[in-house]
């Protein structure tokens, strides 16, 4: 019979009191069926969670060989073994020893560390061992005894290295080792305490200096058991402070070093189970972090697992999102994911790769405006690794001028100048600088060649310029010229009916003081037109003289938001007020989300995306219609792929938008689920009526069952909507695709019917499906059958069995033109009803269609006619 062998646990039972003991300690301790226990030293309390049965073996009575025997005997009678020490095992346990002796047995040994006297002593005297500018080194030792100490270690060379000195098993010549640091230099002032049983029921505590302490701990009848504490640290309080907490100092976690603040959102990805570890590590030290796990099953609390086939459209949909994505693993992984979904580095995100053990985070895509350079500097003093910098500017010590706009939370309004600008930096041409002294000094103090525009040098001709929160003036001419705004921010409000104005000027300026934003930081007010005439919203746009914009509920219902709130809903018609509004009159994205104020008042922050120089919109946009096929990227035509790019806003059905991801990111979104049309195109031409140029996607053709009827309908009747510009672009519709999948079905002409009682009535649809059963036509069903709705499909069958005959070719076609399209051809008598949903097209054939194989066609009249053979 195998007999299990377990391992022997050595255990660090604390300085003394019962609940000091670990929570692994005291479990294993309640399993054990052998205990060698420290009698003289360790607290018998512990030996209550022992199970009754347990041997329990007092060590004080054994000597080595008599130990390891008991241990090694119970190991080989396949035993749980445990050995408990005092404190830790680590100091003065003799464990060492007892290790060698069972590793000759064959017997593994596991340490279960335990609270030292040292540090029981330390919070009995409630002080600090390494205090700032006292000590900042603590030496544990001890005074010779029967055990010598070993050369360079007597209490003299401690003595002048101004550490905290903790002396253990040294209580009864306190005061030889008292008289021996006096002589070695050490001020008899020195601070110095013994602790006598640190948390026993009968702990003690003496306090002294070097030349009293002895005397002190003898009159106390301390002898043995008791730790000694020398040194400036002891019991000094008001000295000083650490930089660990000063507002100031900075680390991973809380980081105040300009060139390593990163305050924005961030999407971790790792590819192996180390890389998800390093992602654990490094993302504590940012507030809104999530962090995904590609391919792998069974990840940790926190991590969510991505299957590899479904990564490139997580990162599609979360690219405009998240503020910086970092990927734990190799650059080409993130070169080749986000290359597609790159735009400008006006509106990209920061993305950084970081290697899986920490050593390298490379900052790969907006280093300054999206603040790479200094997330990747952040995580890096997190992981103790390197930040590899490679932008020319930061290499060469400079601040770049777009690097200063991104610190200063200000945009820059036309991001393509930073290119030319920061060229001259490098090349060591003058630049002029038109704006605030502070920022000159702030970044520029010691770079002679950007030049303050009062300076002399600053006022030459076709010098290239930049002009913060100035405007260029004419006699600039064809100057370069970099224009960055302080004013970034909108300001997103949502109030109860009649809330006083003094109270929401007061509230509103708190909210921006704790965010550390200026009022003057402030572009624009807004909220949603039932707060149009809200005096105390009025009122505080007339004192802190900005625009206040409003926008219709479905407007910003339409806008995907942090926090939405059924209770606003029902109340305004929109699931957010503050930070929806926010986010259309910005045109960028939440910087800080609603934040509720006395009860009756909601703020939230949004940012001005850089390229945005005002807020307010001239003149009516347009909306453009268009249809994404199938929503298969080859299905869709150059004139509307152009249309995608060209527009500033694109609306449709949250899932047909699903298939576009990649190609609109950094556009401003208007997407609502199902039966959210009326709202949706509503927002559209609210935001057309407010300058915005909108695409609105629909799936197949847009005119065939889609928005362009709707978007009609509504401007004729909506006077209001009139100046709105509407335009079709034709897309390949699903009777197109499913046709050119079956053959050549549909060739001499189709009837389309939708078979969705939604919008039509019931009657009318059967009415058609007579009517059109009747022709010789092809018929196509859209919209065949849905989960609770299947009736008509059922009708329409029926009756074209009736009129056509059972042997009557059909067809269907699932999923047309995606990759997961599958389709069945047979007859009438054959359809299989079950395998019908709504993204099944259905096609019944006329008397001109003819099977060959899986492939549905009709006679065109060519061979009658031309004798073809």
């Amino acid at each position: 019979m195998n007999i299990p062998r377990f391992p022997i646990h050595f255990i660090g039972a604390g300085p003394g009191a019962e609940d000091l003991i670990t929570e692994r300690g005291a479990a294993l301790l309640k399993e054990a069926d052998v205990v060698v226990y420290a009698g003289s030293l360790v607290n018998p309390g512990h030996l209550k969670r022992c199970r009754p049965e347990a041997e329990l073996h007092d060590s004080a009575r054994m000597n080595l060989e008599e130990q390891v025997e008991v241990m090694a005997r119970g190991v080989l009678e396949g035993k749980k073994v445990v050995r408990l020490h005092t404190g830790d095992p680590s100091m003065y346990g003799a464990v060492a020893e007892q290790f060698d002796l069972l590793d000759k047995k064959g017997i593994e040994s596991i340490v279960v560390p335990g609270v030292s006297s040292v540090f029981a002593a330390a919070a009995a005297l409630r002080t600090e061992l390494t205090y700032p500018g006292l000590a900042q080194s603590l030496v544990l030792t001890r005074t010779p005894g029967r055990t010598p100490m070993p050369a360079g270690e007597t209490c003299e060379a401690f003595a002048g290295t101004g550490a905290t000195l903790a002396f253990f098993l040294s209580a009864g010549k306190l005061d030889e080792l008292a008289a021996r640091l006096v002589s070695a230099g050490k001020s008899p002032d020195t601070a110095a305490a013994v602790v006598y049983r640190a948390t026993w029921p009968d702990e003690k505590i003496i306090r002294g200096t070097l030349s009293t302490i002895a005397a002190e701990a003898a009159r106390a009848g301390i002898g043995r058991q008791a730790l000694i504490l020398m040194g400036d640290a002891i019991g000094a309080h008001g000295c000083g402070q650490s930089l660990l907490y000063h507002g100031q100092f900075s680390h991973g976690y809380r980081n105040e070093k300009e060139d390593e603040r990163f305050d924005g959102s961030c999407a971790f990805y790792a590819f192996t189970e180390k890389g998800v570890r390093k992602a654990q590590e490094i993302s504590q030290s940012l507030g809104k972090a999530v962090i995904h796990s590609v391919g792998r099953a069974g990840e940790p609390e926190g991590v969510t697992r991505v299957a590899p086939e479904d990564f490139d459209p997580l990162l599609a949909r979360q690219w405009n999102l998240f503020d910086a994505h970092v990927f734990i693993g190799a650059t080409g992984i993130a070169v080749r994911k986000t290359a597609p979904l790159l735009r400008d580095k006006a509106t990209d995100p920061a993305v950084v790769c970081c290697s899986e053990s920490g050593s390298h985070l490379i900052p790969l895509l907006s280093g300054h405006l999206g603040g790479g350079n200094r997330l990747a500097r952040r995580l890096a003093r997190i992981s103790g690794g390197e930040a590899v910098i490679t932008t020319a500017t930061d290499t060469r010590g400079i601040t770049a001028f777009d690097e200063a706009a991104a610190r200063e939370k200000a945009c820059v309004l036309n991001p393509d100048a930073i290119k030319t600008m920061n060229a001259a930096l490098l090349a060591g041409d003058t630049v002029s600088f038109h704006g605030p002294q502070e920022i000159h000094e702030r970044y520029w103090r010691d770079c002679p060649q950007v030049i303050p525009a009062r300076a002399e040098a600053a006022e030459k001709p076709h010098v290239p310029a930049v002009y913060w929160d100035e405007e260029p003036p004419e006699s600039a001419g064809g100057a370069a010229a970099l224009l960055i705004q302080s004013s970034s921010f909108v300001l997103g409000i949502g109030c109860k009916k009649g809330t006083e104005p003094g109270l929401l000027q007061q509230y509103a300026e708190g909210f921006l003081a704790r965010q550390g934003i200026s009022r003057s930081r402030i572009k624009a007010l807004a909220s949603c037109t039932l707060k149009e005439q809200e005096p105390a919203i009025l009122a505080l746009a007339a004192t802190w003289n900005v625009p206040f914009h409003v926008f219709e509920p479905a407007e910003l219902d339409a806008v995907e938001i942090p926090t939405p709130s059924d209770a606003v809903f029902e109340k305004t018609g929109t699931h957010s007020v503050s930070e929806a509004s926010a986010i259309l009159a910005s045109g960028g994205k939440i910087s800080t989300p609603k934040t509720v104020c006395g009860g009756n008042v909601t703020l939230a922050l949004a940012t001005c995306p850089h390229g945005s120089r005002n807020t307010a919109r001239q003149g009516a946009g347009n909306v453009i219609v268009i249809g994404l096929g199938s929503g298969s990227p080859g299905q869709l035509t150059p004139e509307a792929a152009a249309a995608m790019e060209q527009c500033t806003c694109i609306a449709g059905y949250t899932k047909y938008l699903d298939f576009i991801r990649e190609r609109i990111h950094g556009k401003k979104m208007i997407q609502t689920g199902m039966m959210g049309e009326v709202p949706r195109c509503t927002a559209a031409l609210e935001a057309a009526l407010n300058g915005e140029n909108v695409c609105m996607v629909c799936s197949g053709d847009p005119g065939i069952l889609a928005m362009a009827g709707l978007l009609y309908e509504m401007r004729k009747e909506n006077e209001r909507f009139s100046p709105v510009r509407i335009e079709v672009l034709p897309g390949i519709t699903a009777a197109s695709i499913s046709a050119s999948a079956l053959g050549a079905p549909l060739q001499n002409g189709f009837c389309l019917l939708s078979l969705s009682d939604l919008l039509v009535p019931a009657e009318e649809i059967r009415a058609n499906l007579e009517q059109s059963a009747g022709t010789a036509l092809p018929v196509v069903l859209y919209n065949p059958a849905g989960r609770k709705r299947r009736h008509l499909l059922e009708e329409a069958l029926r009756i074209f069995r009736n009129q056509r005959g059972g042997k009557t070719l059909c067809a269907y076609v699932k999923h047309a033109g995606r990759p997961a399209q599958r389709k069945w051809v047979g007859t009438l008598d054959e359809f299989p009803l079950e395998d019908v949903d709504m993204s099944t097209l259905v096609l019944l054939g006329g008397p001109r269609t003819i099977r060959d194989g899986d492939v549905l066609f009709e006679r065109r009249g060519y061979a009658d006619k031309y004798g073809i053979s």
